[in-house]
């Protein structure tokens, strides 16, 4: 049948090239190869589900090495299977949701704001100065 648009016989070689790369990471952990990790990440965003946008960000950050690898790839390669098997209709949103979850767990969280000092001294013994 034509008419389809072009991703529609495009989608089922993605899915299986996003498995083949983040097998290839696996496989060649802690080093990440630019040009595996480029491609996957834009195949991830073709998919464009928020789970495919969480995992290329944590793949970015593996691949910057603000995440280690040996803790963030195989969780990665989990949600790359679960959204594989999503987008095939294998699986629902639920499962979605959890892989989505997991992977964006391992997101760096942004350092604490320094805690707001405080006099050390009684707030009754504080005194507003006389104006000049």
């Amino acid at each position: 049948m034509t008419g389809t648009g072009p991703e529609r016989p495009q989608q089922p070689d993605r899915l299986d090239r996003i498995e083949q790369l983040i097998t290839e990471l696996v496989r060649t952990a802690p080093a990440a190869d630019s040009a595996v990790v480029g491609e996957l990440v834009d195949h991830l965003h073709r998919v464009g589900s928020p789970l495919a946008r969480s995992i290329a960000r944590v793949v970015e950050l593996v691949a910057e090495q603000l995440i280690a690898p040996g803790i963030a790839l195989p969780p990665l390669a989990m949600a790359c299977a679960t959204l594989t098997d999503a987008v095939r209709g294998k699986l629902g949103a639920r499962e979605l949701e959890a892989a989505r979850f997991e992977i964006e767990t391992l997101m760096p969280m942004p350092d604490k704001p320094p805690p707001i000092a405080t006099p050390d001294v009684p707030l009754s013994s504080l005194r507003k100065r006389p104006r000049s």
